[in-house]
């Protein structure tokens, strides 16, 4: 049996911890399930933790059919590789996501092809993608709502950054904001960048700041869990953003490695102190993530 936890982050709102097949990805990929009148799930990973995902619903109680839509922060495997898969187990579920990600939601081949030169045998590992109905997307806009309830409203808003697909949701009565990748990764409390090539610093202070003016109280990470001091966090992370990207380009031009960069990172930030306390499965993963948003940072290639 595939396994199942459940984290109760607010009245009608789970993180789900999900499993998949890949190592150093145990309990990094959380989607977030909010039930009322009608329910809704936010990102629901790669395709390979379907089982996973299903399980978790049973755990819960929750029948499949009742959910009425399945949101994507964004498209990249981790997130959304799932979507046809979990839209045909998610009958009556519409599939929400920025209107760039349309065309590969839909016509994924391309998207899977890419996924396989890039990412190898982590995009064979995820599992396959499979194509979401044309009548079963909705395009998000700026600011749009989803009503689950009267008492249970979701904005969206596109923050681009992370991914030029990129969303956020906001539960503006409980202060929740759903960050995706917006706001970097957390792991056991420590953040961390996301921002993989292509990398565009003016959109991305852009996008936090749009984020901060909705004034979280928390936040809601897809990696992985939900933290209060929400706004905090926020200014927090817009300049850390500033500064790995003054340390990393400063680096670069003096010729500096990958490996060196990190060394200078972790003098300048304390936070990444926690690569010293993971398992050598997951130390490897955040490693080779890391090195990505260096990559990044730099606008393209740095040599290992």
């Amino acid at each position: 049996m595939e396994k199942s936890e459940i984290s109760n982050i607010a009245p009608n709102i789970k993180l789900l911890h999900l499993h998949p097949p890949i190592p150093g990805y145990d309990e990094f990929i959380g989607p977030y399930l909010l039930s009322s009148k009608e329910a809704a799930v936010i990102d629901t990973g790669p395709a390979s933790a379907v089982p996973s995902f299903m399980q978790s619903l049973r755990t819960i109680g929750m029948n499949p059919d009742d959910i009425r839509y399945i949101i994507f922060t964004h498209i990249h495997i981790d997130h959304a590789g799932s979507a046809g898969t979990v839209a045909q187990l998610l009958r009556n579920a519409k599939v929400i996501a920025h209107a760039r990600a349309h065309e590969h939601l839909s016509k994924p081949k391309a998207l899977w092809e890419a996924s396989l030169k890039v990412l190898g045998d982590y995009a064979v590992m995820s599992g396959p993608i499979e194509p979401v109905p044309e009548n079963r997307i909705i395009d998000a806009v700026d600011g749009m709502k989803v009503n689950l309830d009267r008492e249970l409203t979701l904005e969206i808003y596109l923050t681009p950054g992370h991914a030029s697909h990129h969303l956020c949701v906001f539960f503006r009565a409980a202060g929740l904001l759903f960050t995706g990748e917006a706001a970097g990764v957390c792991i056991n409390g420590a953040v961390r960048l996301a921002t993989p090539p292509p990398f565009k610093l003016d959109v991305t202070l852009s996008s936090i700041d749009k984020l901060i003016e909705l004034g979280p109280t928390r936040l809601c990470y897809s990696h992985f869990g939900c933290y209060d001091n929400g706004l905090e966090r926020l200014k927090l992370y817009r300049e850390k953003v500033e500064r790995w990207y003054e340390v990393v380009n400063a680096a670069s031009k003096q010729g500096k490695n990958l490996d060196d960069i990190l060394k200078l990172l972790r003098a300048e930030d304390r936070e990444l102190a926690y690569l010293d306390h993971l398992e050598k499965d997951i130390y490897a993963r955040e490693l080779s993530l890391i090195y990505n948003s260096i990559r990044g940072l730099t606008g393209g290639y740095l040599p290992e």
